[in-house]
């Protein structure tokens, strides 16, 4: 497993302008994977058996200028579509897109601000500092077995001076208007029209107008959106060749599932199993973007929810499908955070100064240098992140690609096997086992090579 990672981490070389710079990516790369604590940089120098010398320059890769993050995730995004099987629906991939929320206290680190967490778990404050990052994934796999693969993630608050972005008609940015464009970037770079799904939250005008406004050559939308509608969302019918709303014509959606006939009965396979709902599709119009858009009523035993589209021809239960691939970034963000510790970073800048209590950091205000700083130090977090992101798209590969291979090489204990398909714990472990017990079976990996050089009593001065 050790050569076929090393295999893929050879081709960001041109990533990078210096060869230093490249060694110490894929040494880390490599030890999100290895590393079994989440002690931020050090638990890579101790799982990785490197000289504590290592630290530093380690340090100083996530700062360094012969590499460009955004560059980077461009190239990812290519080999990421090379290299594994993509779920489409009518010829198009699917793009999942959510925020996460990280608890950060640091007081010299740029970025954290008072969050609002939303959520139905009694151990989560409501209220905590920290980072928000907005994050989207390539649905990829089979219908056996699908994981999101992370493609990129941003922090979508608290840095809006340090990385501005373009609001919607002229309006300062937003969530929602970052994670829209976040997504058609991402399209643009697979060079394919995708679809994308989104929660609740991002069921407002802006997410589909900002979608709409980008179109390719040959005039199609780069990125369709399917989203869960709000209970208190309302529409109109649409009453001769114009787009006019009429109090008449209005309707509020959740009363329809009280029109039982409307509704026709369908088994479709959501969540990994088959089920029997019923349905209600309609399009209508929506006066948050002043068009159309496609609705599903679904009725799912005693649920009821709406699912809206902006493409107007999608099938329902197409529609119902892709939204229930929704809830594959919640496991993205459950292994990126627990398993590799994708999240536990903690990178500061001295320039940071010293505020009151409720006062507001005016980025402005800084020298150039300082300024410098602080955009270098929102790069190593975002760095750092992303990297985590890459470690566990390879652990994806691994287990959709090797299913074979590494359940002859996994020796643990599972007790129940949920999927003919392992998943990224499980190559995790495989991998480990591989590095720790296995290196002098793998001679011709170069990557073993240079950490086992950098064990050495006098380590390789790396400098970025």
């Amino acid at each position: 497993m050790l050569i076929i990672i090393e295999s893929i981490l050879s081709r960001f070389r041109c990533c990078f302008s210096r060869k230093a710079a490249f060694y110490w990516f894929v040494i880390i790369v490599l030890g999100f994977i290895i590393r079994c604590d989440h002690y931020g940089i050090t638990s890579f120098i101790r799982w990785l058996f490197l000289n504590p010398e290592c630290y530093d320059p380690m340090l100083r890769f996530f700062r360094a200028t012969s590499w460009d993050l955004e560059m980077l995730l461009e190239h990812w995004v290519r080999i990421a579509i090379e290299l594994n099987p993509i779920i489409e629906f009518n010829g198009r991939p699917l793009l999942i897109g959510d925020g996460i929320k990280v608890a950060k206290e640091a007081a010299k680190m740029p970025g954290v601000k008072s969050l609002h967490q939303e959520s139905e778990n009694s151990g989560k404050a409501e209220y905590i500092l920290g980072h928000h990052f907005g994050f989207v994934g390539l649905l990829i796999g089979s219908l056996k077995k699908a994981f999101c693969l992370p493609l990129q993630g941003q922090l979508h608050e608290g840095i809006g001076a340090i990385h501005p972005a373009e609001g919607l008609n002229g309006k300062p940015p937003t969530l929602i208007t970052r994670m829209a464009h976040l997504l058609v970037q991402k399209a643009k770079q697979t060079g394919r029209c995708c679809y994308a799904t989104l929660d609740a939250y991002f069921a407002v005008g802006p997410s589909f107008l900002i979608l709409k406004g980008f179109v390719n050559e040959k005039g199609q939308q780069w990125v369709h959106l399917i989203t869960r509608a709000k209970d208190n969302t309302v529409a109109y019918f649409k009453s001769g060749s114009e787009a006019k709303f009429q109090e008449k014509d209005k309707v509020k959606l959740m009363d329809l599932f009280d029109s039982p006939e409307l509704f026709t009965k369908a088994e479709v396979t959501i969540y990994g199993k088959t089920k029997s709902i019923h349905y209600y599709c309609v399009n209508l119009l929506w006066k948050p973007i002043k068009g159309l858009i496609r609705f599903v009523l679904v009725m799912d035993g005693k649920e009821r929810y709406i699912l809206m589209s902006s493409d107007l021809q999608l099938a329902p239960l197409q529609i119902i499908t892709i939204y229930s691939y929704r809830s594959k970034i919640e496991n993205m963000f459950l292994f990126l955070k627990h398993l590799l510790g994708g999240f536990y970073y903690h990178f500061w800048t001295k320039a940071f100064p010293k505020l009151k209590r409720g006062e507001k950091l005016d980025y402005t205000k800084l020298s150039p240098p300082a300024q410098q700083k602080f955009e270098q130090t929102v790069e190593a977090i975002e760095g750092f992140v992303n990297l985590a992101g890459i470690a566990l798209g390879l652990l994806q590969h691994l287990s959709l690609i090797y299913t074979s291979e590494i359940w002859r090489s996994y020796y643990g204990w599972l007790r129940t096997y949920s999927s003919e398909f392992p998943s990224e714990g499980v190559a995790q472990n495989v991998v480990q086992a591989e590095f720790f017990f296995s290196r002098g079976k793998v001679p011709i990996c170069r990557t073993l090579r240079r950490i086992l050089k950098e064990r050495s009593k006098h380590p390789l001065k790396l400098a970025i």
